[in-house]
């Protein structure tokens, strides 16, 4: 398996990722006695609730000074202090300061929903070059809900994938009135490159989340959480049919790697000419929660 490397916006430069759990990875999707526990208990349902146990255990505590300074995680940022966290699991779902994410001010802009590595296909069917050529994202299929799917023929779509070192809290794009959430059932295989090699039905078979989100002059918005390995549960904390602003929150995802996907209405939005530009290449662009992503047209 190759290195995974990412656009990272603000240095202005290509850098290699630095992956939590690296030679677990490539041991349970490149060897065969890997694949095969991958399939009889990494993804199972079990696996991910028994690691979010001990993630969320006093004792696992101790992992947390040693992560940060591992992944070197900007700990002024935290709203917490690190001795304040009662679990790992505490410390993964942190809030930040309101000054750590900024959100941007633009009139008509779309801003990342999350921090991560980021995607954006001006039309859904066009997949490639990130993913196998003829790979397409069927909303009917992510979903599972004809009458909304149809909604989004052709859309616009914005990939967001968290590592784990992320900032999991996920929130709002834009200024709009969200439905109710619904949750779809599914696998727990991991998201990450070197796991998923290109295949768009991890994004299919996984536990996942969607909101339709109403908006004023954006059409509608698919938002949807997709679950991975280790991810205890996707959270939201936010109220169904009441406005939210801009880069209020929306929920959160407990210990593991995970993505967002967005949605927009075909001919609604245009992504911002890095993020494009890299996916045409087939490299990732790293976003943070609250910066621009897209204008409205």
């Amino acid at each position: 398996m190759k290195e995974v490397v990412f656009f990272n916006r603000y240095t202005n430069a290509v850098e290699e990722e630095k992956i939590v759990g690296e030679l677990w990875i490539r041991l349970a999707y490149s060897t065969t006695i890997g694949k095969l526990a991958t399939a009889l208990l990494f993804k199972r349902k079990l696996f991910s609730i028994l690691f979010g146990k001990f993630a969320s255990s006093p004792s696992s505590r101790k992992k947390i000074k040693p992560f940060v300074k591992k992944y070197n995680l900007k700990s002024d940022s935290f709203k917490k202090k690190i001795s304040e966290f009662t679990s790992f699991n505490d410390f993964f779902i942190r809030k930040l300061k309101p000054s750590a994410r900024p959100i941007s001010p633009k009139p008509n802009t779309i801003t990342a929903p999350a921090d991560g590595r980021h995607l954006a296909y001006v039309n859904m069917k066009n997949l490639s070059p990130f993913f196998i050529k003829g790979e397409q994202l069927s909303v009917e299929d992510l979903i599972i809900d004809k009458a909304t799917a149809k909604k989004f023929t052709n859309g616009s779509v914005l990939i967001s994938r968290l590592s784990p070192i992320d900032y999991h809290r996920f929130h709002f794009p834009i200024a709009c009135v969200p439905n109710k959430t619904f949750l779809i059932r599914g696998e727990y295989s991991s998201i990450h490159p070197m796991a998923m090699n290109g295949m768009v039905d991890t994004f299919l078979r996984n536990k996942k989340t969607s909101t339709l989100l109403c908006t004023e002059n954006c059409g509608n918005i698919l938002m949807v959480e997709i679950g991975a390995t280790c991810v205890g549960s996707i959270k939201q904390t936010f109220v169904p049919k009441k406005p939210v602003l801009k880069g209020d929150e929306k929920g959160y995802f407990e210990f593991g790697g995970s993505t967002m996907i967005l949605i927009f209405e075909n001919g609604r939005v245009q992504f911002s000419d890095d993020i494009l530009e890299n996916t045409a290449s087939g490299i990732e662009t790293y976003v943070l929660m609250g910066d621009e992503v897209a204008t409205i047209i």
